[in-house]
């Protein structure tokens, strides 16, 4: 049975301020020690919720970044969300984790929409099927199908996919336009508003419980391997 008390009665790290929490050295040496819920609650604030590291200084371009990305490909705003670095303010990955976010760093998109997923996934098959026929050249294949088949055919098993992964070619008529929107996203944000970023990709999920499920498998992996490193 489902208890408020079992969501209000957190650990006294809860009581620490919003500006604590959004630290890499909070979630780094606290996130083991937290319940289920807390876990899930730390989350959800770092990853899903509004604040917005890159756009702190002009959080209405961020605002505005994410309605366009919802009208183009007729989404609800609520399904679009900035992750990684450019959302907690640094990096969360073995290799360099608690890298500041800079102009250097990426801005990193997850899109939550079942139907956008099945037209991403129908534009994969459509590139695997021509590779298959050798409808491209042997630079193309190189380029993208031997390193990503395998990847990709994964993350759709697992109901998500990276779109960046497949070729941006004009009969791919869902990737090409969401790939294109990215980089026209990155030109204008420097052009506009000196606001410089190394590229922007975006990571399309069927539903919201295989997003949380993978934010939470990828956060913990991390974790495990920084704790090696001790």
């Amino acid at each position: 049975m489902i208890q408020i008390t079992d969501y209000l009665l957190n650990s006294s790290i809860f009581e620490k301020s919003s500006e604590e929490i959004k630290t890499s050295n909070f979630l780094r040496y606290n996130y083991s020690i937290l319940t289920d819920h807390e876990k899930k609650s730390l989350l959800n604030f770092l990853l899903v919720s509004n604040f917005s590291y890159a756009f702190n200084k002009a959080p209405i371009v961020y605002e505005q970044i994410t309605q366009y990305i919802a009208d183009k490909f007729h989404l609800s705003k609520s399904q679009i969300v900035l992750i990684g670095s450019a959302q907690t303010g640094f990096a969360i990955d073995p290799d360099n984790y608690g890298r500041p976010f800079s102009e250097n760093s990426d801005l990193d998109f997850a899109i939550i929409d079942k139907l956008l997923f099945e037209k991403s996934n129908k534009d994969f098959n459509l590139w695997k099927t021509k590779t298959e026929n050798n409808e491209y050249s042997q630079e193309v294949k190189n380029r993208y199908w031997r390193d990503n088949q395998i990847n990709l055919r994964d993350q759709i098993k697992r109901g998500f996919l990276d779109t960046y992964k497949i070729p941006n070619f004009i009969e791919f008529e869902t990737i090409q336009p969401i790939n294109n929107s990215l980089a026209l996203i990155v030109r204008y944000l420097k052009t506009m508003y000196k606001i410089e970023v190394k590229g922007a990709s975006v990571r399309i999920y069927k539903d919201w419980n295989t997003f949380r499920k993978q934010v939470r498998i990828n956060i913990e992996s991390v974790l495990k391997k920084l704790e090696t490193k001790r």
